[in-house]
């Protein structure tokens, strides 16, 4: 097999297992009667220390301000979550109770479901998982800014 056809063996082999975990995150936001937006900005807000802003979101995302900015309105009309003036143009993101019950039957799961995940690989596994990824992560977006 030619280096060409190998590289596109792995890719074709690492976009699927990309895909599937992909998957799994689009069926537990979907059972969880949520969008993907909401649920990752449910999950950001639940993985992130101190205050968060929409903007923080959007920068830990990599999404749209409107695409976050929708997701927050329809959390805050819900009641899960309040928007609080912290600046011109900025409003700090916070939990009501009904909120934090909403995160802690759905998001709080994932993590822990991701968490016990990774408690299940070595710490070498976990290691070179993420070193992998970012190393991947870096030399993609360079080939992809040069076109």
């Amino acid at each position: 097999m030619d280096k060409t056809n190998n590289a596109r063996k792995k890719l074709y082999e690492f976009n699927n297992a990309l895909k599937s975990v992909d998957e799994s995150y689009k069926n537990i936001a979907k059972r969880s009667g949520l969008s993907e937006a909401a649920f990752w900005t449910l999950y950001t807000l639940r993985m992130e220390p101190g205050n968060v802003t929409q903007s923080d979101v959007c920068n830990v995302l990599y999404q749209p301000k409107q695409t976050i900015n929708s997701a927050l309105k329809k959390l805050e009309s819900e009641g899960y979550i309040i928007l609080t003036p912290a600046g011109a143009h900025t409003k700090n993101i916070s939990f009501t109770k009904s909120g934090i019950k909403l995160c802690e039957q759905t998001v709080d799961k994932v993590i822990g479901a991701e968490c016990a995940t990774f408690e299940e690989m070595t710490d070498n596994e976990a290691e070179n998982l993420i070193a992998l990824q970012k190393t991947y992560s870096i030399l993609l977006k360079n080939k992809l800014n040069n076109l």
